[in-house]
């Protein structure tokens, strides 16, 4: 008999930015996000000799990156981190904690973000340290103003399971 998983609303699986140090980290999602994304990559060197055939190149893995973007409606305020509170980390050149998670309550989610933004789960998240490398503004005419955000990790990302 197999049980059939189920699969997680994109809604529910977000970019969360820590504030504070050490162990009095506080982690709060970016206010009216519309997508969040996480990427790992890997570089290669290759590792062909005349004993691996000569048909197939062969390959080792040296390097693991990750980077994580997001894209957002613009707004001055809002529960959660905006375009502004990006823009002063961005230009303070500074390493953020971030992680990768479902929001805490997704499984009875409310249909309005609670007071200070959505938090992570504590569990199965993806951790780290990144820098901002992009923030962009657009404010077409008529239509919604957005921003989007690309942050690459400083470091390793951690898989956090319990």
């Amino acid at each position: 008999n197999i049980t059939m998983g189920k699969p997680i609303d994109g809604s529910d699986l977000m970019l969360f930015i820590g504030t504070g140090s050490g162990q009095s980290i506080t982690y709060k999602s970016i206010a009216f996000a519309t997508s969040h994304k996480l990427s790992m990559s890997a570089e290669t060197v290759e590792t062909s000799s005349k004993d691996s055939g000569g048909k197939w190149v062969s390959k080792a893995v040296r390097k693991l990156s990750w980077n994580m973007s997001t894209d957002n409606l613009f707004s001055l305020d809002g529960e959660g981190s905006t375009y502004d509170d990006l823009f002063d980390l961005m230009t303070g050149r500074k390493e953020i904690d971030v992680v990768f998670s479902l929001e805490k309550d997704y499984a009875s989610k409310a249909d309005e973000v609670p007071t200070g933004g959505w938090t992570p789960v504590t569990t199965g998240q993806y951790k780290g340290k990144v820098v901002i490398t992009s923030l962009e503004l657009n404010a077409p005419n008529g239509d919604n103003a957005t921003f989007t955000a690309s942050f690459e990790g400083v470091g390793a990302l951690a898989k956090v399971s319990a």
